[in-house]
């Protein structure tokens, strides 16, 4: 692990290691409350659902106290500005009041995707992680890191957060510590916290955590992903991802933005020249349903959210089978072009 993240605490899976997050940061600061960005989802446990600001939240309202959520430095329709600067420069200011206004000696902690998952893989401006650390820290708030579905190589680097020149309080993980062979998932915290949890007790605990079969897969799965350099091959496939993804733009008229950290990336559709998205927001649209159907009759496996269509393929893929890929996703976008009006 990169800096002092260097004990854990074993889950089942990404949302119980949000959960225990939740649990560590206020025993470790006393204080109850979390923030967390409306573009965002943190899990379907209870406390995680609360934090998540996707709509699939509303179903779990009313839930726990104590959770305030944020827009996002890029929101979906907002503006913090159009450049990296203005926008990390606008949204730590937004964010600062909003600290005011709570009261900083009530919050425990901040949690974010390094890397904003099924709501549109979407990396933070430049400087904007760097200069949310300095903040949460002259307030004496954790920041937690949720790499749930960015870390373990997605980005092209082992965990989200090195890209971007600050490390976390507390990072929680999933997905890609097994592979998904077996559930597993943790928290990992710095040494000033364990320090802590080494004089007072952390109420945690689950019948399962820690379970020995779980962890020998994950040093199992770990083994092939360093010794295969899974995390350098999705650092080296980004280059041919973001060049298929702009011709794609450049062929298609439903295309209206891509982006692409390592082999983590994602394609936005529109249904006018205008960009206008092509679904609501919670929303989907008969041609995305179709071309979707098309991919799965051709072979390619993938999911849509909304408006844009995932791109995360495994990290072993080979540039030949990428290109293959976005041949057919070529061939299926034919089917959102005709969807476009005017």
């Amino acid at each position: 692990m990169p800096g002092d993240i260097n004990s854990f605490f074993f889950t089942l899976g990404g949302a119980e290691a949000n959960e225990n997050a939740i649990k560590a940061a206020r025993l470790y600061t006393g204080r109850h409350k979390i923030l967390s960005r409306y573009r965002s989802y943190h899990g379907a446990t209870h406390a995680a659902m609360q934090m998540t600001g996707d709509p699939r939240r509303w179903a779990n309202e009313p839930g726990a106290s104590g959770f305030i959520r944020v827009m996002d430095p890029i929101p979906y329709d907002f503006s913090f500005g159009t450049t990296d600067a203005e926008r990390t420069a606008n949204h730590l200011r937004y964010l600062e009041e909003v600290i005011q206004y709570e009261g900083p000696h009530t919050i425990a902690a901040m949690f974010v995707e390094t890397v904003i998952g099924t709501n549109g893989i979407q990396p933070p401006p430049e400087g904007w992680l760097a200069g949310l650390r300095a903040l949460l820290d002259k307030y004496g708030i954790l920041l937690v890191c949720d790499e749930v579905m960015c870390g373990f190589g997605r980005t092209g680097k082992l965990f989200a957060f090195e890209h971007f020149g600050a490390q976390p309080d507390i990072l929680t993980m999933a997905k890609g510590l097994t592979s998904s062979y077996v559930p597993l998932g943790a928290m990992g915290v710095t040494d000033k916290i364990a320090a802590h949890f080494r004089d007072n007790v952390f109420w945690g605990g689950l019948t399962y955590n820690a379970h020995p079969f779980c962890l020998a897969v994950a040093e199992a799965v770990l083994d092939v992903m360093l010794e295969e350099d899974m995390v350098g091959n999705a650092a080296r496939m980004q280059h041919v991802m973001l060049a298929e993804m702009a011709a794609l733009k450049a062929r298609h008229p439903s295309v209206r933005d891509f982006r692409a950290i390592g082999l983590f990336g994602a394609i936005e559709l529109q249904k006018d020249r205008q960009g206008t998205r092509m679904a609501p927001y919670n929303g989907s649209h008969p041609a995305i349903d179709r071309m979707m159907a098309f991919f799965k009759q051709e072979g390619l496996f993938t999911i849509s959210h909304w408006w844009t269509l995932m791109c995360n393929p495994p990290l072993s893929i080979t540039e030949a089978e990428l290109r293959e890929g976005f041949a057919i996703i070529d061939r299926g976008l034919a089917i959102t072009d005709e969807a476009v009006e005017g």
